[in-house]
């Protein structure tokens, strides 16, 4: 079976990302590595936009310094694309998010999307759901398909591997949340188009806490 591995420390950065601009639509790439089976692991995400999902210039500088950057310090790749969508009530990749997907993916053909699911992420919050990532992949001329998770596949349907969290687990995931939040460590995660604002400002986001070690005064791990 094809597997997508996702860290811990990515998604609260989505998260973080997505709290940061309540009121707007937030995007950024996945880095990680992909094996010859078609399995990704993502490893670390960059946080490219907040104001306009298709501010071109922005997002061509963006990818290609994230390109530039994987070059360097080698080890990982772009791997895929990730998307939180301003609209109440959104479940699904817009048809911008989509070609934005399709520019993502032209370099890396194993590609992955993850989108956070404002329906999800809502029961996420009250704990009535463990996953507010809705994971998409590319069906030959079909485009960008969202993956059935197999524990909630119809039989007979193709039940192929939900999203799987490493390095912890979903209530884990959503207590740190719920901390960062709290301590407004979400004001602190930076992504490219605030850069271009701000050049102080380290989109690479690599202190940002410790990669997910949120923590009330107090507590321990």
């Amino acid at each position: 079976m094809v597997a997508v591995v996702v860290h811990q420390g990515p998604l609260l950065k989505i998260l973080a990302h997505a709290a940061k601009f309540p009121a707007n639509s937030v995007n950024g790439v996945l880095l990680g590595n992909c094996v010859e089976s078609g399995s990704v692991e993502v490893h670390d995400v960059i946080p490219l936009c907040h104001t306009t999902l298709s501010l071109a210039p922005a997002l061509e500088i963006g990818l290609a310094q994230v390109e530039s950057y994987t070059h360097i310090t080698g080890g990982v790749e772009i791997v895929g694309y990730y998307q939180s969508d301003s609209r109440s009530g959104s479940s699904d990749l817009s048809p911008l998010g989509r070609k934005i997907a399709d520019k993502v993916a032209e370099h890396q053909a194993q590609a992955v999307v993850l989108l956070l699911d404002n329906k999800q992420l809502e029961q996420f919050c009250k704990a009535s759901a463990d996953n507010p990532f809705e994971l998409f992949r590319q069906d030959g001329t079909r485009g960008w398909k969202r993956v059935t998770d197999g524990s909630k596949a119809a039989e007979g349907a193709d039940a192929a591997p939900s999203l799987q969290l490493k390095g912890g687990d979903w209530k884990k995931l959503r207590e740190e949340f719920f901390t960062m939040f709290k301590q407004l460590k979400h004001r602190t995660l930076h992504d490219f188009e605030e850069h271009l604002d701000d050049a102080s400002k380290d989109w690479l986001n690599k202190g940002f806490a410790g990669m997910g070690k949120f923590l009330l005064p107090g507590n321990a791990l």
